[in-house]
C-alpha cells in the first residue's frame, strides 16, 4: 500500500512521486484528474460532484506504475456522496458502499 512520508507536505509529495488522484462519477457523467496537492484534490472532486445532482467521488494516493503506464493505487484519503442536493464526505475508502 502506498504512503505518503511523515509530514505530508506537497515538496514531499513530489520529491517521492506521491500523486493524488481524484475521480467522481454520477449517472452517465464522471470526471478526474491528478495533483501533487491534498487540498486541490478534494476541493476539485467536492466541486467536480456538486455539479452533479447524485453521484460519488474520492481521493486517493498513487505513483506511476513501474512501467509507466497506469498507476499504483494506495490509500482513499476521502469519499464523498451526493444526493438530494446534499454532499457526505466521509475520510478513508467508502467508495464500494456508496452509489
Amino acid at each position: 500500500m502506498i504512503e505518503p512520508r511523515e509530514g505530508g507536505s506537497e515538496s514531499t509529495a513530489r520529491d517521492d512521486g506521491l500523486l493524488l488522484v481524484w475521480e467522481v462519477e454520477g449517472g452517465e457523467r464522471g470526471a478526474g484528474d491528478v495533483t501533487h496537492c491534498e487540498v486541490t484534490a478534494e476541493k476539485t472532486m467536492l466541486d467536480a460532484l456538486a455539479s452533479l445532482s447524485e453521484g460519488r467521488g474520492r481521493v486517493r494516493y498513487a505513483r506511476l506504475s513501474f512501467v509507466r503506464i497506469g498507476y499504483e493505487y494506495g490509500t482513499t484519503l476521502v469519499t464523498a456522496h451526493r444526493a438530494d442536493g446534499a454532499t457526505i464526505s466521509v475520510a478513508g475508502d467508502a467508495w464500494e458502499g456508496v452509489r
